[in-house]
């Protein structure tokens, strides 16, 4: 499996951990007062990983839309 790798210097790692966790809401304590099994980090990795998710799926879906609509004009029976 290929992997995405971005370094980020040692000395500012836990801001940018801070900064997604405050971006997609992360809560240490979950809502019955037990403690989050999911880490910070463990949240921020998923959290890029979901972000890049929805990149190719909203690239995959422009596309396939713009594919459709040429379909469409290219289909001379559609209208008569």
């Amino acid at each position: 499996m290929a992997s995405i790798a971005i370094n980020i210097p040692d000395g500012k790692l836990q801001r940018v951990i801070d900064g997604i966790a405050v971006a997609r809401n992360y809560r240490a304590t979950m809502s019955d007062g037990t403690p989050n099994p999911e880490t910070k980090a463990q949240f921020a990795r998923r959290m890029v990983a979901e972000q890049i998710k929805d990149w190719v799926a909203q690239a995959e879906g422009a596309a396939a839309d713009i594919a459709a609509r040429q379909a469409i004009v290219n289909d001379a029976n559609i209208v008569s």
